[in-house]
């Protein structure tokens, strides 16, 4: 039987902004999307700060947008979650927190914590690192270690030196606290099965081996020496007298501060996974040691979590589920998580007749290097899902925008998003001949700014509003969306009533 697809086409990191200089967006030829955008109703959608959960001003993310995408009402993010509790006393007496706390004690050893050292508030936030450091003082940890790891792609590529300081001044204020290593998230945060990366952070923390200097400051000083800005700074040991000034030991605990799982998971699986076989862990890997993760990175880590996840009712894949319609999540490796886990509330399994493709992205260094990524290999496969009518309603990433805009290099982003509008206008193309509909719209912004003010490259997401299209003549879209409005959106194209529990309103006006 012939099925008439609804389908969501996300543009990951896509945004809208009216200048043209250093504006990816702007300046790539764009046949496709610039055709659908004066043929069918058009709007923008709110993708940061207070719309999709997350503290005013604060620029969204894949895993915040398909969260929101996928839940149909604004979501309270970790960052907030995390950011209240501190503020309100409830953090210093968190439960798993505190039994890290008294691990160390019983056991007469030292605490470590992980994560990223930034306030970019996408995977992690500095100010929950001190939060940290105060609390375990304030608890009588006796030693507590930090092994930074550096961004330089959330915020400025080069502003480490900042972060070490300012980490370094709460240290000397509070009389406490010591940094033991330094890596740049490339290596201590991959999340494509990269394990000789993984490796050569996990082997600093644990053996001491690597690169090694006698302060933070030195190390990232002889790494931009090296040409190598703070992302991809080689995992560092901070060495006194000649010896590591900490490593993790059997019987030690670990708090892994960053709140995003996706880039956590790797690294919590070399500490805990028993049946390792990813890379010799060797004599150093430390046995019996506690490890708690600030929220649930995934439920297979043997792990405490701090924050754990708050059940959502009637995502969008559960309401489909219920209606008895066929869906479809596609994307390749970097933002498949986010179509499937993310999407689906915190949820790893699939929902009844949700069927899952993924597409592997091309194994390179980094993605400038291959702008198109996996986007026709991606296209194909829908193209075929589609032509053989299997499914009711389709969601679709598109990781290219995002994924290249992160190199900060204008050029290949440009290219990558000119290999997103060939793809996407041979499926819209066939959606609308099915008599489907698509909404096509991005979760973030990002590769409309390519470069800052004084013409350096910009390798963040911004806060910049994202177009929205759904090709449905004879509507009109009201305007002041967010990325809430879009599951009550594809369920309106579908016939379907919201549940309650989606605060998100449809985009089309009634």
């Amino acid at each position: 039987m012939s099925k008439s697809p609804v389908a969501i086409i996300i543009l990951d990191g896509f945004g809208k902004r009216a200048e043209t200089v250093g504006n990816a967006v702007a300046q790539a030829k764009k046949p496709n999307f610039d055709r659908y955008y004066e043929t069918f109703p058009h709007s923008e959608l709110k993708a940061s700060g207070l719309d999709v959960g997350l503290p005013d001003g604060q620029m969204g993310n894949s895993e915040v947008g398909h969260t929101n995408i996928g839940a149909g009402r604004i979501v309270y993010q970790s960052l907030t979650r995390i950011d209240k509790a501190i503020e309100e006393g409830e953090f210093q007496k968190n439960k798993p927190l505190n039994n890290a706390f008294d691990y160390t004690k019983e056991h007469d050893s030292n605490l470590h914590l992980f994560g990223l050292l930034s306030d970019g508030g996408v995977h992690s936030h500095i100010n929950h690192l001190i939060a940290l450091l105060e609390t375990a003082k304030a608890n009588g940890v006796k030693n507590t270690y930090i092994h930074a790891f550096l961004d330089g792609r959330d915020v400025a590529p080069d502003s480490a030196p900042a972060y070490v300081e300012k980490l370094q001044n709460e240290i000397a204020k509070l009389g406490y606290g010591e940094i033991a290593t330094i890596s740049g998230r490339f290596y201590a945060m991959d999340r494509d099965k990269r394990w000789e990366r993984v490796e050569k952070a996990y082997k600093a923390i644990t053996a001491g081996e690597g690169e090694q200097a006698e302060s933070p400051a030195a190390a990232v000083k002889a790494s931009y020496d090296a040409g190598k800005t703070d992302e991809f700074v080689l995992p560092t040991v901070i060495t006194k007298g000649g010896k590591p000034v900490a490593t993790v030991n059997d019987n030690d605990a670990v708090i892994f501060f960053n709140f995003r799982p996706d880039r956590a998971i790797q690294l919590s699986n070399a500490f805990t996974d028993k049946e390792w076989e990813h890379f010799d862990r060797g004599e150093a890997h430390p046995k019996n040691i506690k490890f708690v993760t600030m929220t649930l990175y995934n439920p297979s880590i043997d792990a405490e979590v701090a924050f754990a996840p708050i059940e959502m009712k009637n995502v969008i894949g559960e309401v489909l589920s219920d209606k008895g319609l066929k869906q479809l999540r596609i994307a390749e490796t970097e933002k498949y998580p986010h179509v499937t886990f993310f999407m689906n509330g915190g949820r790893n399994e699939e929902f009844p007749g949700e069927d899952r493709i993924l597409i592997n992205s091309p194994k390179v260094e980094t993605y400038d290097l291959q702008p198109e990524m996996s986007a026709y290999e991606v296209t194909d496969a829908l193209v075929e899902d589609i032509q053989n009518d299997k499914h009711d309603a389709i969601i679709l990433n598109f990781a290219n925008p995002d994924m290249v805009g992160h190199s900060g290099m204008l050029e290949p982003t440009i290219k990558a998003i000119e290999a997103v509008d060939e793809n996407l206008g041979r499926i819209v193309d066939l959606v609308l001949e099915k008599g489907g509909a698509a909404v096509i719209f991005a979760d973030h912004g990002n590769s409309e700014t390519m470069t800052t003010p004084d013409g350096n490259p910009h390798t963040a997401h911004t806060t910049v509003p994202v177009p929205v299209i759904v090709t449905k003549k004879g509507v009109t879209l009201r305007s002041g969306g967010r990325l809430a409005d879009v599951a009550p959106t594809m369920l309106d194209l579908l016939g379907v009533e919201k549940p309650a529990e989606m605060t998100g309103e449809s985009l089309i006006e009634k």
